[in-house]
């Protein structure tokens, strides 16, 4: 298991993010060929991503781009939820993509152990290949990238989402709707997001501090994001509650309307991610009625989009021209800035891994949960 043994250092934090530039100049090219060696034909009818925290989140992020790429219908779906419901209906050829930095997580060493049970095609991806994951899955992908040590992930996301974005590449070529020609056309659109995710950083650095500044552990903070940056959303409100144990609230960008709006107020600060496309119509409509409610609205939308920064009281800008489904790979910017300046201030041990207690209860719950030796017997609780 990874980080058995940590130090908490708000360095790594930010070497991890500062970081993140190179990984996604030269991840997407490597990553295909891991990919392409385990994903081999026949296309899927349906693909899976299934996943813990952040690698749940992942899997939200880059569920869109995959059907854009690939035609095939693909769920990102929470790793019990899978095991224990989802996968009691996945048809016969399926594929379970898993996703698991460490390789230990049990609910998604379960879902490929079910998942292989019933004879679905699986893929692992992971930083360790030689994990349970590893040993669970029918193929393997291993991403790499530096290790800046232990810490809320910066990196590990990106090379999952990155990770999950090739396979959805690949799914393209298998299902017949990308070529050679489109298919590195794709990696190179990815990798040239780089120089944009360095401009986020510097551009998100001091309005991200400023707004840091505002919060206190009593502020209440929403996180809101539609299509690919629901994942970005709830990603932000990991992000606040393990650098500082804030309990951050993430919500679906239409929902804030129907539920949080109803405790939105004056000293209420609401994060909207609202890159151009499918949404963004509705995003502007949600920071108008942030605003009507005398709550901080707070946009992270293109650096171009006047509109949009109009109706907002802190706009963090996104620099570059980005399709919407690949967006989160700049959108994750401001939650890890937001994040990494409220919890410096805030003088919390990340985790609150201070109390041995804590950190030992938490890896019970995570690392060592009780795996079924199979669907059945997990019915058997019943």
């Amino acid at each position: 298991m990874r980080h058995t043994h940590n130090v908490l250092d708000w360095a790594n934090v930010r070497a991890g993010i500062d970081g993140q530039v190179e990984l996604l100049a030269t991840a997407p090219y490597a990553l295909y060929e891991h990919v392409a060696e385990a994903l081999t034909g026949p296309a899927p009818s349906r693909a899976y991503f299934v996943g813990c925290g952040d690698s749940y989140f992942c899997g939200l992020a880059a569920r869109y781009a995959t059907e854009l790429a690939s035609g095939i219908p693909t769920e990102a779906l929470e790793s019990l939820e899978f095991s224990r419901y989802a996968i009691r209906t996945a048809p016969e050829d399926a594929l379970v993509v898993a996703v698991s930095n460490s390789g230990d997580v049990a609910r998604s060493v379960e879902a490929l152990r079910f998942a292989g049970q019933r004879g679905l095609r699986t893929v692992g991806v992971t930083y360790n290949p030689d994990s349970r994951l590893g040993q669970a899955a029918g193929k393997v992908i291993t991403y790499d990238y530096r290790d800046v040590g232990f810490g809320p992930g910066t990196m590990s996301y990106v090379a999952s989402v990155l990770s999950l974005l090739v396979v959805g590449i690949r799914l393209g070529e298998l299902s017949g709707r990308l070529d050679a020609e489109q298919r590195q056309a794709h990696l190179d659109g990815i990798a040239g997001l780089a120089p944009s995710l360095a401009a986020t950083i510097q551009a998100q650095e001091e309005p991200a501090r400023a707004l840091a500044d505002r919060l206190t552990d009593e502020t209440q903070v929403f996180v809101l994001g539609g299509g690919p940056n629901y994942g970005t959303a709830l990603f932000g409100m990991a992000k606040m509650i393990e650098s500082a144990r804030h309990n951050t609230v993430a919500q679906q960008l239409e929902e804030w309307a129907h539920e949080q709006y109803f405790c939105c107020t004056e000293g209420t600060v609401t994060i909207v991610h609202a890159p151009l496309g499918a949404s963004v119509d509705r995003a502007r409509e949600q920071l108008q009625a942030i605003r009507d409610m005398r709550g901080l609205a707070v946009a992270v939308c293109s650096v171009d989009d006047a509109e949009t920064a109009a109706l907002a009281d802190v706009v963090l800008p996104v620099v570059g021209d980005i399709p919407e489904e690949w967006s989160p790979l700049l959108h994750l910017v401001a939650p890890e800035l937001i994040s990494l300046h409220f919890a410096q201030r805030s003088g919390k041990v990340m985790l609150g891994f201070d109390d041995p207690f804590r950190k030992e209860v938490n890896f019970r719950q995570i690392f060592g949960s009780v795996i079924p030796g199979s669907l059945d017997s997990a019915d058997a609780g019943r």
